[in-house]
């Protein structure tokens, strides 16, 4: 319900949604592994390709330092290998 178009149909999509959801996570660092993990699922489910994710956690570096991106990086990464690999 908070991911799609149900509450606002003239909102943002869940993809977007969950890309935004994606970048704050990644700011908080190696705090949220589990939510980084379930959120990157998330997006593979709602079609966004590997480029659109690593571009998101990229950004995220300006906010949230080098040393939490390349950690959710990793984070992603594992769970795009072990998804490609099913």
């Amino acid at each position: 319900q908070f991911f799609g178009k149900g509450l606002n149909p003239d909102g943002l999509d869940a993809k977007t949604k969950l890309l935004l959801t994606l970048n704050a996570l990644t700011v908080t660092g190696a705090l949220a592994e589990a939510q980084i993990k379930l959120t990157v699922r998330h997006l593979i489910a709602a079609g966004a390709t590997k480029q659109e994710i690593a571009e998101t956690i990229a950004q995220a570096a300006m906010f949230g330092g080098v040393p939490a991106m390349t950690k959710a990086m990793q984070i992603a990464t594992d769970v795009m290998e072990k998804d490609a690999g099913q």
